[in-house]
């Protein structure tokens, strides 16, 4: 499976935050073992509904914060799904996606700087 399709059963399994989500799926998509997918995504469990930093989308600030190196392009990719927005209280409040879609996008951004 790709990192979207892990992270996006992560979050719809409700088993964490959607910063959580795309840590476990990238760490799952990487070849870490389903104990450790868990470690990485607890180490984001802070992140989720509005709290990352700046506001930030939590599955956004989870792609940024792994693949540090390619911040813009995964911020550039995410705002081509998210019509723009980048925070939490832009895109919850106003309904532009839903949160499953935004940790699927941030998967997505991740997926593609693995190819």
């Amino acid at each position: 499976m790709s990192i979207a399709e892990f992270s996006k059963k992560f979050h719809a399994d409700k088993r964490g935050n959607c910063a959580m989500a795309v840590a476990y799926g990238y760490a799952r998509a990487t070849g870490k073992s389903e104990e450790d997918a868990v470690k990485a995504a607890e180490m984001f469990r802070a992140f989720g509904g509005g709290k990352a930093p700046d506001g930030l989308c939590g599955a956004l600030y989870a792609a940024k914060t792994i693949q540090p190196d390619h911040a813009d392009a995964i911020e550039d990719v995410f705002k081509r799904g998210a019509q723009g927005c980048t925070k939490c209280k832009e895109i919850r409040p106003n309904k532009i996606i839903p949160c499953n879609r935004c940790v699927e996008l941030a998967g997505e951004a991740l997926d593609f700087l693995e190819k």
